[in-house]
């Protein structure tokens, strides 16, 4: 490899200003709070939802302004465009069904079918049209190994599509009891802090005359989650991603016990009994995208201190590895991910000389199941550099016990693409062609931090470089992806991807003197 181009003082400093910007955001509580914004989505149910129960006249128009600020701006994709304007009741410039056609072209997912049943049962609800999919009881069926929030999704949009079609035959108790068990929520007002699935219970509900008033009552509490812009989110927040990344960050930039115990012992006491952690206080669903970053977290911090947690979450992750080598994300026997299994083998790196067998198995589903481009499916990002760094980290944690061409050839195919992909400005984009993001190029930089020489890198370094904010922080683009393909903004994670990035790169590289 060519010799690493040295670094001059501007990515100290840039990475300086930005951890003390981190570790001051870090809450009494040892948090880093991470709020979810708003979006077109959960606005256009949370505004039928009250439109229909005719409550809250001042939310409602609330909530109109920041649709039709959205609207305005011209920039919202085909079906959130048609969303916005069946709730709004204007006119659409697509059709429903080109709408849902156009959104999903080109997402090959193993959710893919699950996904046009969501958009279009959600938008033949909010519009009143007809969008009929011939749909059986079996379409809405969402079984183990489903996490729950699919099942409880499921059987929301099973009750607004058979009873909104005058088929109520078709939903059982168990439908609606599933349904109502989600609303013994806590003091927070939302189940699993999940304000998409909160939202379309509701409103498949409120479908059913005998549930009116508890469905009265929800409303009334779901006005604590609407946002300053008058919009609603995704979820509510995600405390336990948030600072798992931040505190990540601060370690690679140097900051010590003493200032991240707070941050480690908060984790701490919300790991799960199966030793997993969920996205947020309340949410009982672990995953392993979460459990990961907590791990690797908590390890470089201290892991005298955390052994005991560390340990329970080694076996939680282990527990789920499936038989084609992989990890999913929620449940054994879900399909397997490529940057999930990568955030497994990450997080498990220091332990690797004890499963020889998972990290083979892993690596050799990884390397499966690359593009021919160099690429991997995207997972719960929306770009592609996310689980590029992941898998080629990973790859770099086994090289002994693997084909040495076949992890070469994954490598040079991923770094083809990394540079290939690279814009004039520097960055990164989402995908190839894509406007440059902070996040994106953050991610891209951490793989390039270990295996480019100067010219790529250091035009990505110059590009993160520039777009800090005079706070310290970063702007982006959204990355996060849920329900897949559709992006939601949690702003703190630029600024914690960025540090994570820039700790790569001043570690892997000389400085200047």
């Amino acid at each position: 490899m060519p010799p690493r181009p040295r670094l001059d003082r501007g990515v100290l400093d840039a990475r300086d200003v930005l951890a003390q910007r981190v570790l001051d955001s870090i809450n009494a509580e040892g948090a880093i709070i991470g709020e979810c914004k708003s979006r077109a989505l959960e606005s256009a149910l949370a505004l039928c939802l009250l439109q229909r129960l005719d409550m809250h006249p001042a939310a409602r128009e609330r909530i109109v302004g920041y649709l039709q600020g959205l609207w305005f701006q011209d920039d919202l994709d085909p079906f959130h465009h048609a969303l916005t304007a069946s709730v709004l009741g204007w006119d659409a410039r697509i059709t429903p069904t080109e709408a849902i056609d156009n959104y999903l072209e080109g997402f090959e997912h193993f959710s893919s079918d699950r996904k046009r049943i969501l958009f279009t049962v959600v938008l033949g609800a909010v519009s009143g049209l007809d969008l009929d999919l011939a749909l059986t009881e079996r379409d809405f069926a969402a079984k183990p190994p489903h996490q729950r929030w699919v099942t409880v999704l499921m059987r929301a949009l099973k009750v607004l599509y058979f009873v909104g079609r005058g088929q109520p035959e078709h939903v059982s108790d168990e439908d609606v009891n599933t349904l109502l068990s989600t609303l013994e929520f806590d003091a927070s007002g939302t189940w699993e802090q999940y304000l998409l699935g909160h939202l379309l219970t509701l409103l498949a509900l409120n479908e059913i005359p005998a549930h009116a008033a508890i469905v009265r009552r929800c409303a009334n509490q779901l006005l604590g989650h609407q946002r300053d812009d008058g919009g609603f989110s995704f979820i509510t927040r995600m405390e336990i991603f948030a600072t798992a990344t931040a505190g990540l960050g601060l370690v690679g930039a140097g900051h010590d016990g003493a200032a991240l115990y707070p941050a480690g012992d908060f984790l701490l006491r919300h790991q799960q009994p199966d030793g997993g952690w969920g996205y947020a206080q309340g949410v009982r669903q672990t995953d392993v995208d979460d459990t990961a970053y907590c791990v690797e977290f908590l390890r470089a911090l201290d892991p005298h201190r955390y052994a005991p947690a560390l340990a329970r979450a080694e076996q939680y992750m282990l527990s789920l590895q499936n038989p084609d080598g992989g990890f999913p994300t929620f449940t054994r026997g879900a399909s397997s991910e490529v940057a999930m299994t990568a955030a497994v083998l990450n997080a498990l790196a220091p332990s690797k000389d004890r499963y020889p067998t998972v990290f083979r198995r892993g690596i050799e589903y990884i390397i499966a199941s690359q593009n021919s481009d160099g690429t991997f499916e995207r997972s719960w990002s929306c770009a592609h550099s996310n689980a590029i760094f992941r898998s080629l980290l990973a790859m770099q944690a086994l090289r002994d016990g693997m084909s040495e061409t076949d992890r070469t050839a994954a490598e040079r195919r991923a770094m083809s693409y990394l540079r290939l992909s690279q814009n004039e400005n520097g960055g990164w984009g989402h995908v190839i062609g894509d406007e440059s993001d902070p996040i994106s190029s953050a991610y891209a930089l951490i793989t390039l931090s270990h295996f480019d020489a100067e010219f790529t890198i250091g035009r990505g370094v110059d590009y993160l470089v520039d777009q800090q904010q005079c706070n310290g922080g970063y702007l982006s683009r959204p990355d996060g992806s849920g329900p897949r393909p559709i992006a939601y903004d949690v702003p703190v994670l630029a600024d914690h991807f960025a540090l994570i990035a820039l700790d790569h790169i001043v570690s892997t590289h000389p400085r200047a003197m």
